[in-house]
């Protein structure tokens, strides 16, 4: 788990190492433990280039883990972000070929593998990763991203120079990037940034897609981009295999998925935490963890004091395996306006809720305590359909397609979940908006272009419940919590790993019928029930859905409310330019109307962040 950069650019002069540093500067947290560049000149082409990392070191902590790694005949030189968590196999397989290794890390299987086998070595990695190969005899530059965009990869093409970083800032301040519009309105209205596209925080950076590689020639700064994963594919034909087990059938292999990719992701030199909240995603993980016989530390949003926190499912959980758990609670003011501003900073966009805070907060605890990876439960709601809006999809479903005797299945499973979630049913229809073909999504005030390159999350209701899956994984849902995770971790030097991401596990998800996922007004039908006996009962049974609790209104209520109405009164011009007109900050963002305002928390980090984008003018968190 690294920060990788790179840049190719006239030989005349010095931009490239200039703008290495400045990304490598930028990206130190990502990678503490070293920082290290290299700069090949082209021949017979006036271009250089220059290819950086900032090494957190997770396998194989000796220098032959170091990159960038060139291999011994000098044609290639690699920098990695990330981890191949299958590469013992792979190893394995490359050596009975004759290939040698010098250490024990992956990123030398990943070098090797790729020299032996080229772009097809790509479907082989288990793993999430974003990694730059130079190849210095056919003069090309190859730019890979995992299957769901687990780690970022930014870059920009003008034609006369190419750069590409771990992260959005440095580039974007080197070339005077002005934001992009469509990415903020997006998140206010849409409470989604990233998606499977090349939209970026800043007009003319884009991301490389998840499941895609690219190309750049160095002789001519030619871009060809191509995809090597389709998850609709994949998933058709795991519907295709397992149309004719049983549940019982069903339940043991996505046991067996699961334990096979917590396995392989327990593969690491240094220790391991988990951030655990009270939901069946987070604790199944520790629950198999502890079972396998790891005992990693837990970290947790919450109070045990505080019956309404999560606090007490976690404790269930601990008990029952005698796993240490420590508890991250906010109380001062000066400590929440803080972690605001660590939280933002660690972004480097705007961020829609104090969810994303309290993650942060997490992370540095287990920072604190001298974990350097963590696992974590994202990604099970999206492949065992547990959100909530998968019941409106069920149900628009059923009318498309006049399922009428499935309907009182239906009505009996809402009927289940509705006393569970009756509390939060203003909240449900504030955002419903983005379910009901709006394609302005949730109303805003402050004055943003219309949305023209943004779906509705409303998309694709009436269709086939795993292909509506498909979209949470690959646009409306797992892109933007990725983006939180990475940054969030990487700004506290973790790495941070997702067993539900495991492509076999994605895949074996979107393959069951939405009966078996959706059953009793629960949600996670199958996994819940291949929990049994592992991970306590009240948490399996357990309804009410909350997300990551942080107690949303109390922290605004605690200081934080003040705190972004400070900051926007730094730049106060700016900021009423895009406010309502007669609206002032105090009364447009008061505590009140954060608190009760849906959009209001994201419009409010919003006009923060566009207000300077460098973040230089706030207070040093």
């Amino acid at each position: 788990m690294c920060g990788i950069s790179g840049y190719v650019g006239s030989s005349d002069g010095l931009e490239g190492s200039d703008l290495l540093k400045e990304i490598l500067d930028s990206q130190h947290r990502r990678g503490p433990d070293r920082t290290a560049s290299l700069c090949w000149r082209v021949p017979n082409v006036p271009q250089d280039v220059h290819l950086g990392h900032n090494r957190l070191s997770i396998i194989d902590l000796s220098e032959g883990g170091n990159q960038p790694m060139t291999s011994e005949d000098g044609r290639y030189s690699l920098v990695f972000n990330g981890a191949i968590y299958n590469y013992k196999e792979i190893r394995s397989t490359l050596e009975t070929e004759g290939v040698i290794f010098e250490s024990e890390s992956d990123t030398e299987v990943l070098l090797k593998s790729f020299m032996a086998w080229g772009v097809d070595a790509i479907r082989r990695y288990y793993g999430m990763f974003s990694f730059c190969v130079l190849d210095r005899v056919d003069q090309v530059l190859t730019l890979v991203r995992d299957r769901f965009g687990v780690k970022p990869l930014f870059y920009l093409n003008d034609e006369k120079s190419f750069a590409f970083a771990s992260t959005p800032s440095a580039i974007a301040k080197h070339f005077n990037l002005e934001p992009q519009l469509e990415y903020i309105g997006r998140g206010i209205r849409q409470k989604y940034y990233e998606d499977e596209t090349e939209i970026t925080p800043y007009v003319g950076l884009k991301s490389l897609p998840s499941a895609h590689y690219m190309t750049v020639s160095l002789k001519n700064l030619e871009i060809n981009v191509h995809r090597y994963y389709d998850l609709d594919k994949e998933a058709a034909e795991q519907r295709e295999v397992l149309s004719t087990i049983s549940f019982d059938r069903a339940k043991k292999e996505l046991l067996d998925h699961l334990k096979r990719a917590i396995s392989l992701r327990l593969r690491a030199d240094v220790p391991i935490g988990i951030s655990l909240s009270g939901g069946v995603d987070s604790t199944s993980v520790a629950a198999l963890c502890a079972d396998a016989g790891v005992k990693p530390m837990a970290f947790s949003f919450g109070d045990l004091k505080d019956h309404t926190s999560e606090a007490g499912l976690v404790q269930q959980l601990a008990s029952k395996y005698g796993l240490k758990v420590h508890y991250v609670n906010l109380t001062a003011k000066e400590e929440i306006s803080r972690l605001f501003f660590r939280t933002l900073r660690a972004q480097q966009a705007p961020f829609p809720h104090t969810s994303q805070m309290a993650q942060y907060a997490v992370f540095e605890a287990a920072k604190n305590e001298g974990i350097r990876v963590m696992l974590g439960g994202q990604g099970g709601d999206e492949a065992f359909m547990g959100y909530r809006k998968y019941y409106l999809f069920e149900m628009m479903n059923i009318l498309s397609q006049k399922r009428w005797r499935d309907l009182p299945e239906f009505v009996f499973n809402l009927a289940q979940i509705v006393p569970a979630v009756a509390g939060r049913g203003i909240t449900f229809l504030r955002e419903g908006g983005r379910y009901f073909g709006k394609a302005q999504g949730m109303s805003s005030g402050l004055t943003l272009p219309k949305l023209d390159k943004t779906p509705s999350p409303g998309e694709g209701q009436g269709e086939e419940n795993w292909k509506r899956q498909s979209l949470d994984i690959t646009r409306y849902s797992l892109p933007t919590l990725l983006r939180y995770e990475d940054r969030n971790s990487m700004a506290n030097s973790i790495e941070s790993r997702l067993p539900f991401l495991d492509h076999r596990v994605i895949e074996f998800g979107l393959s069951l019928p939405t009966e078996w996922k959706i059953r009793r007004g629960l949600g996670k039908f199958i996994l819940r029930q291949a929990m049994e006996g592992l991970v306590p009962e009240i948490i399996l049974q357990n309804r009410d859905k909350r997300g990551f609790d942080t107690r949303h209104a109390d922290i605004v209520r605690s200081g934080l409310g003040y705190t972004l109405r400070s900051a926007m009164k730094l730049h106060e011009k700016k900021v009423l330019g895009w406010m309502p007109e007669g609206a002032t900050i105090d009364t447009y963002f008061s505590d009140q109307c954060i608190i009760t305002n849906a959009p209001r928390f994201a419009e409010a980090t919003s006009l923060i962040w566009l207000a300077d984008p460098t973040l230089t003018s706030y207070p040093e968190s």
